[in-house]
C-alpha cells in the first residue's frame, strides 16, 4: 500500500501558470480574428491613402458668379520645386502634392501673379 502512495507523490503537479498564459494567448487570437470576421478591423488600401481631399477649381472670370463658404479650409498652398503642394493649418508637417484626375502634378510659379489674360484681336 505504501509503494501505491510513494508512486503517486512522484508524479509531476501540472503547471497551472503555463496553462493560464496558454489560454490568454488563445482568448486573443479569438478576439482578433472575431473582430476581423465582423469588420471591426479596417485594412488600408492604396487608395484610401492616396486621396486625402477632392478640389474644384472654380472660375474667377468677371461675368462668372462665384459662391464660397466663409469658413476656412484648414488647408493652405506653397510652392516647392515648381509644383503646388498643400498642407493642414492645424500644424501637422504632413503635406501633398496636389495632383488632377490623372495623377499629373499642378504646376506652380512663385514669380508670377494672377493677371488678366491679354486680349488678341482677332
Amino acid at each position: 500500500m505504501s509503494d501505491v502512495h510513494s508512486q503517486q507523490s512522484e508524479q509531476p503537479k501540472e503547471d497551472n501558470a503555463k496553462w493560464i498564459g496558454v489560454g490568454f494567448i488563445i482568448g486573443i487570437i479569438v478576439a482578433v480574428v472575431a473582430m476581423e470576421y465582423y469588420g471591426y478591423i479596417k485594412h488600408p488600401s492604396k487608395a484610401d491613402e492616396a486621396v486625402i481631399d477632392e478640389f474644384r477649381l472654380l472660375s474667377v472670370a468677371p461675368e462668372a458668379e462665384v459662391r464660397v463658404s466663409p469658413k476656412p479650409s484648414g488647408k493652405e498652398a506653397f510652392c516647392v520645386d515648381g509644383y503646388l503642394l498643400l498642407r493642414p493649418t492645424n500644424g501637422k508637417a504632413v503635406a501633398g502634392i496636389l495632383v488632377d484626375g490623372k495623377q499629373r502634378p499642378v504646376a506652380c510659379d512663385v514669380g508670377r501673379m494672377l493677371s488678366q489674360p491679354e486680349k488678341t484681336d482677332e
